[in-house]
């Protein structure tokens, strides 16, 4: 076994499922950017977690503002137009060319090409000065899935410019007590 500077060792934990989070602020105006740290937390209620750069993003302003999201999972046919929501500039998300929908449950919009939306209450932003990402906790209040999608068309982010999507399936027995 190689050993792996510790800079680099939750690289290892990759691909990651990569996500569009939208938020919008009080008067309504819409954010998007592109994670890839996310994880289910809970099943009863259904939370999930965001690592979020620690720093006062747009996104985490509306989150602390509205107190909620919309975790959308990206797909290949719209990930240029995701993954360039990353960018520092005016008009990110109409140069993107991402439209959205209103949401169920939640004033935050979905974008139109979403095939999976989770829509979230924000439980919590953990800040630590010891970390260098925020760990925001939303719940699920409703959430949908375009039933046609196949699990080889969303998006994993490997690091940097390399994403990949899902290949193989196979299955392992599990063993419960």
């Amino acid at each position: 076994m190689e050993t792996i500077p510790l800079a680099k060792s939750v690289g290892l934990l990759s691909p990651r499922i990569t996500i569009l989070v939208t938020t919008q602020n009080k008067e309504g105006k819409a954010n998007a950017a592109p994670y890839s740290w996310i994880a289910p937390i809970s099943f009863t209620p259904p939370m999930v977690y965001i690592g979020i750069q620690r720093r006062e993003t747009l996104t985490i302003k509306n989150m602390r503002e509205t107190k909620e999201f919309v975790v959308n999972v990206v797909t290949k046919e719209w990930a240029d137009k995701a993954i360039s929501c990353e960018a520092k500039i005016e008009n990110k998300i109409e140069k993107a060319g991402i439209s959205f929908r209103e949401s169920k449950k939640v004033k935050a919009p979905t974008p139109t090409d979403s095939r999976i939306a989770l829509e979230c209450k924000l439980h919590d932003i953990i800040e630590s000065d010891k970390v260098d990402h925020f760990i925001v906790v939303g719940e699920i209040v409703h959430a949908e899935k375009d039933s046609s999608l196949k699990n080889s068309e969303t998006v994993m982010h490997n690091s940097g410019p390399i994403f990949v999507s899902p290949g193989e399936e196979f299955e392992v027995e599990r063993k419960k007590k």
